[in-house]
């Protein structure tokens, strides 16, 4: 039996990325997935199962996949086409599922003993 699937993730930021299932690697803490645009933990992850497909018969979600609620969207106009683009630094609502407060967060020890968040 196979598994074809990826992650979303949120940092505590609203920063939003993916990562294919075969590219994770939770045996170490060091290796757990941080956010390509500040470099800060996930808080909030979502598995979506692509084994059998997207969507169902009748047009229904089936995979898992969470819609993100947009915060902020950052949108640029591109130099080579003059299209108007999302760049990827956009922030998103973590869903209401977590309660940050509440939630340990790997690094925060260190981060607090060297006078806050390194960006």
């Amino acid at each position: 039996m196979s598994y074809n699937g990826y992650s979303q993730f949120l940092c505590k930021h609203g920063h939003q990325w993916t990562k294919d299932c075969y590219e994770l690697d939770w045996t170490d803490e060091k290796d757990y997935p941080k956010c390509p645009v500040c470099g800060e933990p996930h808080v909030w992850e979502n598995m979506v199962n692509l084994t059998n497909g997207s969507f169902d018969k009748e047009g229904n979600r089936i995979d898992g996949y969470v819609e993100l609620k947009p915060l902020q969207i950052n949108k640029v106009i591109c130099a080579n086409c003059g299209d108007e683009h999302v760049c990827r630094c956009s922030t998103y609502e973590i869903p209401p599922d977590i309660d940050l407060s509440k939630q340990k967060i790997a690094g925060d020890d260190k981060q607090e003993s060297e006078g806050g968040i390194k960006k």
